[in-house]
């Protein structure tokens, strides 16, 4: 079974894999012309995608499948509108390409899709709540601390910024 794209009836894009020692290049040309993304990459990860899954997925899903295996592999991919951008963590991920999300809109992104969320802190200062979430942060998540409007902006994967939500739900945050 070759790897596919269907348009269902309500005219969503659905994406199948079917990958074997495919080169990480050729299948993300083949997702981003699937998926009409504009994108930019400096050099593929290492390496080859194995990976056939009888699932169809959107594009967000189908980027979340990929990224879980390329964080192993020190790269992810990141979607910003129409473009699509393979960044080596090894490298400083560009600041504007992380999407800003509420909290109200966390659930929509992916387990290992790289976003920010603001928290607004009640019952912890914010150098106290950044103590805390340093154990919580990847070594490619970041948190910036704004005591006066007692905030912090958390970068993370959609997956750990949902535990951190469910901690601020424990009464830790407001």
């Amino acid at each position: 079974v070759a790897s596919e794209a269907l348009v269902t009836p309500e005219g969503d894009l659905k994406l199948r894999f079917s990958f074997s020692f495919t080169p990480w290049q050729d299948v993300i040309e083949w997702f981003a012309e699937q998926a009409d993304l504009s994108l930019q990459m400096d050099g593929p990860p290492p390496g080859t995608f194995n990976y056939t899954d009888k699932n169809f997925y959107t594009p967000g899903e189908a980027i979340d499948v990929m990224n879980g295996v390329l964080l192993t592999k020190g790269f992810t991919l990141i979607r910003r509108q129409q473009q699509l951008l393979m960044v080596n963590l090894e490298d400083e991920v560009p600041d504007v390409w992380v999407e800003f999300v509420t909290l109200e809109n966390l659930t929509e992104r992916g387990h290992y899709e790289l976003v920010k969320c603001l928290f607004q802190l009640d019952k912890m200062t914010p150098e106290e709540a950044e103590a805390d979430l340093q154990q919580l942060i990847g070594p490619h998540g970041k948190i910036n601390v704004f005591p006066a409007a007692k905030q912090i902006l958390v970068q993370e994967t959609g997956g750990q910024l949902r535990r951190i939500q469910a901690i601020r739900h424990q009464c830790l945050y407001r």
